[in-house]
């Protein structure tokens, strides 16, 4: 990633996906996660995140250049 996508998902990106609601299923697969994974296991998991994260995002930004002409 560039030094562009690293500060965009830590200043827009990740603070957007964070602000999310989550149902309790989801609460407690996050709480597992954080309660059973080593501190590299977290940074792993947070590196992998961040990369699909940033992927997503410039997918969506691409693909909203590509449709602009269709959705108006």
């Amino acid at each position: 990633m560039s030094d562009f996508m690293h500060w965009m998902y830590d200043h827009y990106i990740k603070p957007q996906i964070e602000s999310q609601p989550k149902d309790d299923a989801e609460s407690m697969w996050f709480d597992f996660l954080d309660n059973e994974l080593y501190d590299e296991q977290k940074k792993g998991i947070q590196a992998a995140l961040a990369f699909y994260a940033v992927q997503g995002f410039r997918l969506g930004v691409r693909t909203g250049l590509g449709l602009k002409d269709d959705l108006g």
